[in-house]
């Protein structure tokens, strides 16, 4: 469906049913307005990001880009970018923004594993969300879509990915040991994060951790989500989100399986090799 801005929005209500239905996700809904309110782009991530387009070329691709928090300044820039994303809901905050900003970019609604664009790409970048999802081999074959849009010498560059140890604390990290996996709250906190959105209603923002399955290198999160208006909760809304983790020997091979070469792995945004002290990386892979 196109757009005053030449934006191609593929909105299929009934495909997007289907997708939040399936997609192991929460950036729906409410999560997807919090999102858009309350997360944004951090100045050394945007100096990663410019600086990566301008070693690897344009066009870049935004893959996962949500509400468009590191899309829209690249944008502002003038780069020649384009963005794609599960949620149909966080496209349309995108959306919405673009053409506010008076900017033009391609947008379209689909996961990683169903990218099917008529574009291809110098760089291609995935910020946050590689193993979101909870499906192996979505993951992998995500993977091969992205290297199938590039043009040769492009890169992939997945950043902002944390390993599965980073920021855990010694009682955190027990709970891959047996008998602690499943030991997380049964029951739902009676209060959580209450933040105020711009039109003054009020979010409410309760999380309990899920299972974690070492086996599958799974982990599994629960949110309710409320909004409140005039003091009184008028909605919630419920959401698990599923993801894989990934260390980094596992993701370099599955990288080589895509076909990618070349691929070096780069401690946070900081450019140099990475360390066994940095707890998030950036893989930068060679079409």
């Amino acid at each position: 469906m196109g757009t005053s801005n030449d934006q191609t929005l593929r909105r299929d209500d009934e495909k997007s049913a289907v997708l939040h239905a399936d997609s192991g996700t929460w950036h729906h809904g409410l999560i997807a307005r919090w999102w858009a309110e309350f997360n944004v782009a951090e100045p050394d991530e945007l100096a990663y990001f410019r600086n990566a387009i301008s070693t690897f070329g344009e066009p870049a691709l935004d893959l996962g880009c949500g509400n468009g928090r590191i899309l829209l300044p690249l944008l502002a820039d003038g780069l020649d970018i384009d963005g794609s994303d599960i949620s149909a809901d966080m496209i349309a905050l995108a959306a919405a923004e673009v053409t506010k900003a008076g900017l033009k970019c391609r947008l379209a609604v689909a996961p990683l594993h169903e990218l099917d664009l008529a574009r291809s790409y110098r760089t291609i970048f995935i910020c946050g969300v590689f193993g979101i999802g909870g499906r192996r081999e979505h993951d992998r074959e995500a993977l091969r879509r992205a290297y199938r849009h590039l043009e040769p010498g492009g890169a992939l560059l997945i950043a902002n990915h944390e390993l599965p140890y980073a920021g855990q604390t010694e009682k955190r990290w027990a709970r891959w040991l047996p008998g602690n996996r499943n030991s997380s709250p049964r029951t739902w906190p009676t209060e959580g994060e209450r933040r105020s959105f711009a039109d003054g209603d009020e979010v409410e923002w309760l999380g309990k951790p899920g299972a974690l399955d070492p086996l599958e290198q799974r982990v599994t999160m629960d949110v309710r989500v409320r909004l409140w208006h005039g003091g009184e909760m008028v909605k919630e809304e419920a959401y698990r989100l599923e993801e894989n983790l990934y260390f980094v020997q596992e993701l370099l091979l599955m990288l080589d399986e895509a076909g990618f070469r070349d691929v070096r792995v780069e401690g946070g945004y900081s450019g140099r090799p990475a360390t066994a002290d940095d707890g998030m990386v950036v893989f930068v892979a060679r079409k």
